[in-house]
């Protein structure tokens, strides 16, 4: 199992809050997906490795998307899925 199938809600809301994150405007769900996504940046491709799987690192990297756009990774979604076909 990858650490991305790890994450679960009470992790993102952990990271979320050792974060700062006050979840007005955004909620854990949306965090979560956003971890799981920057994961990327991790072990699963050693080139591209900049987070070593930390997930205080991926949720930074997440943040950083979110305090953009709030639905940032509802958006992401729909553009790969978009690519796709």
């Amino acid at each position: 199992m990858t650490t991305k199938n790890l994450i679960m809600d009470k992790d993102a809301k952990r990271i979320g809050e050792q974060l700062g994150i006050k979840w007005n405007k955004f909620d854990v769900h949306q965090f979560k997906m956003g971890m799981k996504v920057e994961l990327e940046h991790g072990t699963v491709n050693p080139l591209t490795n900049v987070s070593n799987d930390d997930l205080l690192i991926t949720g930074k990297i997440a943040l950083a998307h979110l305090n953009e756009f709030s639905d940032y990774y509802i958006r992401l979604l729909k553009m790969e899925k978009e690519a796709k076909n």
